[in-house]
Order: C-alpha cells, then structure tokens, then sequence
C-alpha cells in the first residue's frame, strides 16, 4: 500500500469520536476497583494499538522523527507487540520522555490509565491533523 499524505478532517472526527465512545463506554462499565485495575491495562494497550490503526499507512516522512505523538504511539505499538509491553526505542526517532505524552522512558513498562490514555489520543488526533491535513 503506498503511504498516505493526508487525511479528510471528517475522517480524522469519525476517529476521534469512536475513541471517545470506547472511553465512554469503559468508564460506564460497573467495574469494581479491583475489576479495574485487573482488566484496565491490557484493554487501555489494546486501545492504543488501534489508535495507531487509524493512521496506519501514514508517510514515515511527513510524520517526522522528533518524538512527536504520532512517533510515541508507533514506538507504544511496536513495544507493546514485539517487546512484551516493555518500551523500547527506535534509532530513527529522537524520543525524549520528559518531551512526551505519557512520560514513559525507554525500559519502562507500557502502563496507562484511561486519563493517559486520552491525553495520548488528543495528541496523536492533534498531530494527525497538523502534520496530514486533509
């Protein structure tokens, strides 16, 4: 598949609108705190793989490699399918956990909580459309 330049603003909104009403839907569960705490980490990873989804096949090129979201969420990604969850950097990216979203270091494990999570997907919605306006 060749890579994509940009995105329609509608479709970036429909995006953004589904990831809203996961978050919508898991906050509304009648979890326990033990409940939540149990199944929050492994659903919040599998959220993050599918943000990443919705920008797929985007230009490695015009996404750039200054450590912006869209770099951190195809770092989390790789991490979280290939390194068991524990993130690991990629030469091609300069990532700087203090200039990050979620403030992860490399070596730390991929944890987040449902607030991190919407931070993350504002970010990498914001960058999306910044950087592939469509």
């Amino acid at each position: 598949m060749l890579s994509q330049s940009s995105y329609p603003a509608a479709y970036v909104a429909a995006c953004r609108e589904t990831v809203c009403n996961h978050l919508d839907a898991y906050d509304a569960l009648p979890l326990s705190a033990a409940d939540r705490a149990a199944f929050e980490p492994g659903y919040l990873r599998q959220l993050v793989l599918a943000l990443d989804t919705y920008a797929l096949h985007r230009s490695r090129g015009q996404e750039g490699k200054d450590g912006n979201p869209l770099n951190e969420v195809r770092m989390l990604c790789a991490s979280i399918r290939e390194h068991e969850g524990v993130l690991t950097g990629e030469k091609s990216i300069r990532y700087a956990a203090d200039r990050s979203v979620l403030g992860l270091a490399v070596g730390d494990e991929v944890t987040l909580d449902a607030a991190a999570f919407r931070r993350l997907s504002d970010a990498f919605f914001a960058e999306l459309e910044a950087r592939f306006p469509g």
